[in-house]
């Protein structure tokens, strides 16, 4: 893991994380100033690198600038699964921080990622310094973990599903309905998609192959095609 505290190297981020939903309507000279004031700091992780532990409390969330990260678990057996997966520009781990409660899960790199990371007690109130824009912080904050609560369900929604079929279409259809569009990619390769799914890789192989055969599905790789669906507009 490599930190990166040069005032320099925060700044030449800036043009990313201005496009971050946590600083909308916040100003870049003003977005540097806001992360001065919850105590940024940038890291860097290789893949496979853990940068949030289970079992462990943190006072910090953070924002992915590049790369890729997945919320995994595991159970007593060691069968890892993929809980979500945070692409650039997400806010994690906003909810234990401000709660000071253990991570029941791990966040790991999944190719070499750079994160901000930012104190969350210090975004959910007004700083001493009572920046004109920290109102604005915290309003987006709330629009943050809405859309994770949101993210959250259609998880349940799928996870529910009693087949492993049903469970592949389910997600298929809402990626499709989130990318608006009946051709997509999604962010998983099969082994990553059987652990999100929380299915066996090969029975969910055969079932892709069958809805492939049966025209209702075209897949390579990570590239889907639903061939009978309703039209996203």
């Amino acid at each position: 893991m490599l930190e990166i505290q040069q005032k320099g190297n925060m700044e030449k981020y800036i043009y990313i994380l201005k496009n971050c939903l946590l600083f909308d309507g916040i100003k870049e000279n003003e977005i540097c100033a806001l992360i001065k004031c919850l105590d940024g700091q940038i890291k860097t992780y290789d893949k496979s690198e853990t940068v949030f532990h289970e079992g462990q409390t943190y006072n910090q969330s953070g924002i992915l600038i590049t790369g890729t990260l997945q919320i995994v678990q595991y159970d007593f057996a060691g069968n890892r699964s993929i809980l979500s997966e945070i692409e650039p520009l997400q806010l994690f781990g906003e909810s234990y921080a401000i709660t000071g409660s253990k991570l029941p899960i791990n966040v790991e790199a999944s190719e070499k990622s750079v994160v901000l990371f930012i104190n969350s007690k210090k975004i959910s109130s007004v700083c001493e310094h009572k920046c004109k824009y920290h109102v604005s912080l915290i309003n987006n904050l709330l629009r943050i973990l809405s859309a994770n609560n949101i993210k959250l369900n259609t998880k349940i929604q799928c996870l529910s599903k009693r087949t492993t079929r049903e469970k592949i279409l389910n997600y298929l259809y809402s990626q499709a309905q989130k990318q608006k569009s009946n051709e997509f990619e999604i962010p998983f390769d099969r082994q990553s998609l059987a652990d999100y799914l929380c299915v066996e890789r090969s029975a969910m192989s055969v079932e892709i192959s069958k809805l492939c055969r049966e025209k209702i599905i075209d897949s390579k790789r990570n590239k889907f095609k639903l061939l009978k669906t309703r039209s996203f507009s």
